[in-house]
């Protein structure tokens, strides 16, 4: 699919998802790389404050409390000691004691470093100096001020840690990924909403209103619904759908007048024809040999056709281009006057017809059309027909929003080859001399049908009959 081809809301979505995702991708990367980055500080800084802490405290049995609550709420490992410490619970082990004689030389104050146990696991290790001041002088008479009396020793569980601040890091990524999806969620609807649908709604509108004008028929205004983009859309097309139907009325117009003069013009010089040789016939008739009537007979048939075909022509330039009055076509009173029409044909061949009860009724449809439909077919399943007794069969089905019709004959049919080749104007499976006929009727039922928004076809065994199917809208709406 070629990027050009989605709508505007949808290249929207998709550039926003890519620039958040790349914010969101970046904002992770940054918060990963400052977590693993800041672990032996963050865990420094702790052991720095509670150090602080227990500087600060004066009692023994308080600072024994407070470390011992500090264990238990946070892992980490508590305590006071020293070199000659009073309670033996306190006493330094290897690393601490020689961090204390490091204090001793009073090169610095701390100290901090991660070691592994033997059994693999990683300690942070954190010592602090306690150096003897005037407060310290009241507990600790045999100490000088200045004198090093031992040290806060903070023991971290490396890899306790390490996995906490893990599980932190993945629970910011979680959250940070639904904001982006709750962002995403959110600017694909605003997207759908604001622009993708209005414009879908207004492509529709401009297609079905575009399919009237070229149908000559009148259009209202598209809605403007808004004054964005997508409302001056609306508005330019409403006004070249003004200069289009106007310049269609008049084309329509132009044409109609072109061809009532052509059909004018040419059925002029026919009649004369006509006239002119049934005049010849009933005065000179009886001096004229028989070659010379059968053609004077012959000219006048031909006349005749002439002018029937320049009708049928007529009548088929018209069908989507020249409205009829709409209305509620009740079908069964359609069929009982296209049957009546053809009543001379139907008793002279003795045929049985056929007919569903209850034939619906098509809204909004032109009468004289779809009494078009019915009549051509009857006729063609008349005159196409060889049988002792022809057989009619006249029905329907509901399937939706559109009604399925079909007329049934058991006369000589047609090889399914041609099929395609019947609905052509002008186009004839046999010679005028075995059946009569212009070539038009079919072609006129499927330009009606197709008006109407339908379709036409046609299946049939040569020698056994025909059934011609067309579908029409319960409602016509062009």
């Amino acid at each position: 699919m070629n990027l050009r081809d989605l709508s505007i809301g949808t290249k929207l979505a998709l550039a926003l998802t890519v620039v958040i995702i790349g914010i969101s991708s970046a904002g992770s990367i940054i918060i990963f790389n400052y977590q693993k980055r800041s672990l032996d500080e963050q865990i420094l800084e702790r052991s720095r404050t509670i150090s602080e802490l227990l500087i600060q405290i004066e009692d023994h049995k308080l600072i024994s409390r407070v470390a011992s609550e500090f264990t238990e709420v946070t892992g980490y490992k508590l305590k006071q000691t020293s070199l000659e410490p009073v309670n033996p619970a306190n006493a330094p082990d290897e690393l601490e004691k020689r961090v204390m004689e490091m204090f001793k030389q009073k090169n610095t104050s701390e100290y901090y470093t991660v070691v592994t146990a033997e059994d693999g696991t990683r300690y942070f290790r954190y010592l602090r100096a306690l150096y003897t001041n005037e407060r310290c002088i009241s507990c600790h008479p045999d100490y000088q001020i200045g004198e090093l009396r031992g040290s806060v020793s903070v023991v971290a569980p490396y890899g306790d840690i390490a996995m906490a601040m893990k599980r932190n890091f993945f629970y910011i990524l979680v959250t940070l990924q639904l904001l982006t999806i709750s962002i995403l969620v959110v600017v694909y609807y605003l997207s759908r909403k604001i622009v993708s649908t209005p414009l879908k709604e207004l492509i529709k509108e401009v297609e079905g209103s575009a399919k009237e004008i070229q149908k000559g028929e009148e259009v209202e205004d598209i809605s403007v619904k808004s004054r964005d983009e997508i409302g001056m859309l609306a508005t330019a097309f409403n006004n070249l759908r003004k200069s289009l139907s106007e310049s269609f009325k008049r084309k329509n117009e132009a044409i109609e007048s072109f061809v009532y003069s052509i059909s004018h013009d040419l059925k002029a010089p026919l009649r004369s024809i006509e006239g002119f040789s049934t005049a010849l016939l009933e005065d000179y008739g009886d001096t004229l040999d028989g070659d010379a009537k059968h053609y004077l007979d012959r000219i006048i048939s031909s006349a005749r056709k002439m002018g029937v075909l320049i009708d049928e022509l007529l009548e088929y330039s018209r069908i989507g281009r020249i409205n009829l009055v709409r209305g509620d076509v009740n079908v069964a009173e359609v069929v009982a006057l296209a049957l009546e029409d053809n009543s001379y044909e139907i008793n002279k061949k003795n045929a049985k017809i056929k007919i569903a009860e209850k034939l619906p009724v098509i809204k909004n449809a032109e009468k004289q059309r779809i009494y078009q439909i019915f009549t051509n077919l009857i006729s063609n399943a008349l005159k196409y027909n060889d049988k002792e007794v022809p057989e009619i069969e006249i029905g329907y089905r509901d399937e939706g929003d559109r009604y399925l019709f079909y007329v049934k004959d058991n006369g000589i049919g047609f090889d399914m080859r041609y099929h395609d080749k019947i609905f052509d104007i002008f186009q004839r499976l046999h010679r005028e001399d075995e059946y009569e006929g212009t070539g038009v009727g079919l072609a006129m039922v499927k330009k009606i049908v197709e008006t109407y928004g339908g379709k036409i076809w046609a299946e049939s065994t040569p020698g056994e009959g025909s059934t011609f199917y067309f579908t029409l809208p319960k409602e016509v709406k062009r």
